[in-house]
């Protein structure tokens, strides 16, 4: 983490003078878009691809070598595909990311638990996240995904999760604030924050190429949405962190604080670093800046799986410039991280909320 910290000027350069021309630091690969849930905020089961194989990403992931610091394997739902486990091992042996994050919707009790437990204890350098998507209580739950027993299967995956004492692994749960949970959200995030979770987290549901969600009405409202932050942020300031997990936690508080405002002013609040310090990697080897505009740069089975090829490429030099003119503007959290990182006062304020957390927390 802190070698990123290091690279933070080579970044900026990067966006305003293209150059040094980096990798990116925080990558996210879609390993598939299947999915058994058919969730009231989502249809990127409807996007249809030949998935890279194993070999084909072990590939990539040798491409982007040590660049990577923060990865998430998502889908769809990851666990769907049998062979996670080889991934995982091949992204740690290629890329040796500091944090990989895994979500889940938590309907494969057994597989998650068993698959977490060979991926995590095989690569004891990198810390795994597995978060369960959590967008309700019991039945509730239930309707918003549109999946029977989805809560009671997902209950049952963080109780196996939660008794494997893993050390480099934290079992967090994830919560969507859309228009459907929004007015509740009070209520749930009690019920999840006493399931005692190493990481409670949430973001605002927005439209996203990746999901094929444009027509969707699912955005909160502005005071629902505030309603909801306020209490998180008053919970993540009583816990008690360490190490990555302070950092992260002070780098939540100040993407809340980001996505308030976006709510307020519909525009990009920091300079977007998507396209420099993130990029998203489609199922199919399709390259983007993030998963919001979801504009391919090229795809990575067409450059013999250079990344370099792509992501150094004239379309992604225009893509940089729509960018980088402000052209569009979203909450995404995945970029949004990395872009806080690299934005000076943005940087200050992290660490003195670090410095804080560690005081609150001796």
């Amino acid at each position: 983490m802190w070698s990123l910290i290091a690279r933070l000027p080579l970044y900026r350069a990067f966006r305003r003078w293209g150059f040094p021309r980096l990798l990116p630091a925080n990558v996210a690969v879609n390993l598939l878009y299947a999915c058994n849930s058919r969730c009231l905020t989502c249809n990127v089961y409807d996007r249809h691809v030949k998935m890279l194989t194993p070999d084909e990403l072990d590939r990539v992931f040798r491409s982007l070598g040590r660049a990577p610091v923060w990865v998430t394997l998502t889908g769809g739902e990851p666990f769907l595909r049998k062979d996670i486990p080889e991934i995982a091992a091949a992204l740690y042996r290629r890329c040796r990311p500091a944090v990989v994050a895994i979500p889940t919707n938590g309907t494969f009790p057994d597989r998650v638990v068993d698959d977490m437990t060979a991926i995590a204890t095989a690569a004891p350098r990198t810390r795994w996240v597995l978060n369960l998507s959590l967008d309700e209580i019991g039945e509730r739950h239930d309707a918003i995904r549109r999946t029977p027993r989805n809560w009671e299967l997902a209950m049952e995956t963080y109780r196996g999760l939660r008794a494997l004492r893993i050390p480099n692994l934290t079992v967090g749960l994830h919560v969507c604030i859309s228009r459907f949970n929004a007015e509740r959200f009070p209520e749930i995030h009690r019920a999840l924050a006493a399931l005692e979770p190493d990481s409670l987290i949430a973001e605002m549901a927005e439209a996203r190429g990746e999901l094929l969600n444009a027509s969707a009405d699912i955005a909160p409202s502005t005071a629902a949405y505030t309603r909801a932050i306020d209490e998180l942020t008053v919970d993540l300031r009583r816990r008690r962190a360490r190490g990555i997990p302070r950092i992260l936690r002070a780098l939540r508080l100040e993407y809340y604080a980001l996505t308030t405002e976006f709510l307020r002013r519909q525009e990009q609040i920091v300079p977007c670093m998507a396209g420099w310090m993130s990029a998203h990697i489609g199922a199919d080897g399709e390259v983007w800046t993030c998963s919001t505009r979801a504009e391919p740069l090229g795809n990575l089975r067409e450059t013999g799986y250079d990344f370099r090829a792509v992501w150094f490429s004239a379309r992604a030099r225009a893509l940089r410039d729509s960018i980088r003119r402000r052209e569009c503007a979203c909450p995404m959290a995945s970029a949004a991280y990395t872009s806080l990182l690299a934005d000076w006062a943005s940087l200050a304020r992290l660490a003195r909320e670090y410095v804080g957390i560690g005081a609150r927390a001796a």
